[in-house]
């Protein structure tokens, strides 16, 4: 009994192993491809679900990654960092807010959310493969090593590109956000990123720095 059970054990070990491994290498190869890119121009869909709270609510949005920078441009906002100053503008309002850029009080900023496998606290775990509209997607579980807002972050990697298809984020409270990626483009030539308030007569400028 007891060797039957050690068997066992030596068995689940080594196939815990080969998942760890094999989501590495998934991650290494997003990486490398992510890297290699000078930029990003990504449009997707954006779900925040709340069964508990009966919420389900749904937005596009689009978004340039360039080095440290970016642009988001949501329903109502836009959100524009150049690495040292960020804007943010509330189209209904007629509003933007200027602060100056603090990486570490970002919890989930766009530069990390579409990154956040390159995080290190995080612990990762291959769940498997499934075909969906013609693309074979990598299914990859994030766990946070230390107790945060999030409990678990699902990555979907189309394999043959190597590029990110879907992240899901479960919050604590019930809560779960999903970026659906529906078109994807690289390399290409892209606005600088700045806030130019003379192209909105009338706004109100709130200077936070």
């Amino acid at each position: 009994m007891n060797k039957l059970l050690t068997t066992l054990l030596i068995v689940l070990s080594t196939s815990l192993l080969a998942q760890d491994q094999l989501a590495k290498d998934v991650l290494e190869r997003l990486s490398t491809t992510t890297q290699s890119y000078k930029n990003m121009k990504v449009d997707f869909d954006f779900i925040f679900e709340n069964k508990k709270q009966n919420i389900n609510e749904k937005q596009k949005g689009i978004l340039v990654l360039q080095d440290e920078m970016f642009r988001l441009e949501m329903d109502e906002q836009i959100i524009i960092n150049d690495g040292e100053n960020q804007w943010i503008y509330l189209t209904d309002m007629n509003e933007v807010q200027i602060m100056e850029n603090d990486p570490k009080e970002q919890l989930m900023s766009p530069k990390k959310l579409f990154t956040i496998y390159e995080e290190d606290g995080y612990k990762y775990s291959y769940v498997g493969a499934k075909s969906e509209e013609g693309k074979r997607l990598q299914i990859i579980d994030l766990f946070p090593k230390e107790s945060g807002a999030f409990m678990k972050v699902i990555l979907e990697v189309d394999a043959a590109k190597n590029q990110l298809q879907k992240i899901t984020i479960l919050d604590k409270n019930g809560g779960t956000y999903t970026y659906l990626v529906t078109s994807f483009k690289s390399n290409t030539s892209v606005e600088s990123f700045n806030f130019n308030t003379d192209d909105y007569p009338g706004i109100e400028i709130i200077d936070l720095r």
